[in-house]
């Protein structure tokens, strides 16, 4: 079963096995600013040529030796170089731009902190600027968007805690804004809009996307950016981006396998017409806290699991109550009451579903 295609921008998912910042110094004067920089980073690691090394700082005899263990470890990489060593170094590691650490080269008189990579969603460009500002230097920044200060969509919605679901459009929405393309963007909620900068390129839609067919033509019709947990009319070609507004509360016999849930989960709210790009998280009572296939289907989402007691849930009034389940677990409802709950919503989006061995409900969550 394929594991939900969406990219989480949010930095702490982003990067969530990585910490700190990682500053490399080749030389003596290199190790001077390291030494210097940690003590105004917090989290950094400083790494070392052996000849130069200073207390505190982990030494090394050939770069490489580290620089790959370094890379996995950590979100930022200082490299205090020339930018020849830096690319070389790097190169091999590259995964996806999404994913990789924020690489900034500063070289050894601090004059210079260039924004190598990971610019935007990692944060090279912030950080380049922070260690000018340290250094007295030069920040050297060349996303074109910065460039022609013009908001960066990859980065809005990092701040905006969206979703990315279709990353192969964001360089046509990029260049649509660089080049005055005046793309749409259909956000009801103002989830992004919020977020942008003021003036701003975006021709806003209405909120009834599906009333009037000069919207509909509107958005068939150009460039544009679609935020909300629906999914598009058909025909709509648009960069998604999702909000984690779903709550899908679940109910399952013992032994049900992940396979069934994941597979009832993702029909169940396509056929409702809701993205399971934008599950915040999903829901059940605390007896199912160790069944493993529930597990497993939350993990294979990505996303967590809330618990409740039936205690929690007591006072929850559901729309399809089961004198079966309060037979068998003492509360009359699991999926329709623990979704209520973990949303803090009072209307579910989907009453209760029942397909094999699995009961689900879907209520939105309010915003905090």
């Amino acid at each position: 079963m394929m594991k939900p295609s969406a990219t989480c921008t949010g930095k702490a998912n982003r990067l969530n096995s990585r910490k700190g910042t990682a500053l490399f110094a080749l030389t003596g004067k290199g190790a001077e600013l390291a030494s210097k920089l940690a003590g105004l980073l917090p989290g950094c690691s400083c790494y070392c040529n052996e000849r130069y090394t200073l207390p505190g700082m982990i030494p090394f005899s050939r770069i490489s030796d580290v620089f790959a263990s370094a890379w996995a470890r950590h979100e930022a990489i200082v490299c205090i170089m020339g930018c020849g060593i830096a690319v070389r170094m790097v190169a091999p590691l590259l995964s996806d731009k999404m994913t990789d650490p924020a690489v900034v080269v500063l070289d050894q008189d601090g004059r210079f902190a260039v924004s190598l990579l990971s610019g935007h969603v990692g944060g090279a460009n912030a950080l380049a600027a922070k260690l000018a500002e340290i250094t007295g230097g030069q920040a050297v920044i060349t996303t074109a968007s910065d460039i022609q200060e013009k908001p960066a969509v990859d980065l809005l919605a990092q701040k905006a805690g969206l979703r990315i679901e279709n990353r192969d459009m964001l360089p046509g929405i990029a260049a649509a804004v660089l080049d005055d393309l005046d793309p749409w963007l259909f956000d009801p909620e103002g989830i992004l809009q919020k977020h942008l900068p003021e003036p701003h390129p975006f021709r806003l839609l209405p909120r009834d996307n599906e009333a009037d067919q000069d919207v509909l033509n509107d958005l068939r019709s150009g460039p544009g950016i679609w935020v909300s947990d629906l999914l598009a009319p058909e025909g709509v070609g648009a960069l998604f981006l999702r909000p984690a507004s779903l709550v899908v509360g679940i109910g399952c016999n013992r032994g049900t396998t992940s396979e069934e849930i994941v597979l009832f989960v993702e029909a169940t709210l396509r056929e409702q017409g809701l993205s399971p790009l934008a599950i915040r998280n999903f829901a059940s009572l605390d007896l199912k806290a160790d069944e493993a296939g529930l597990l497993e289907a939350a993990s294979r989402f990505e996303r967590p699991i809330h618990f409740c007691t039936r205690e929690d849930i007591a006072g929850v009034t559901v729309p399809t109550p089961s004198e079966t389940v309060a037979r068998h677990v003492g509360v009359e409802s699991v999926c329709e009451a623990s979704a209520l709950w973990s949303a803090k919503s009072g209307k579910l989006l989907l009453p209760k579903k029942k397909a094999g061995n699995c009961t689900m409900a879907v209520a939105r969550a309010v915003s905090p």
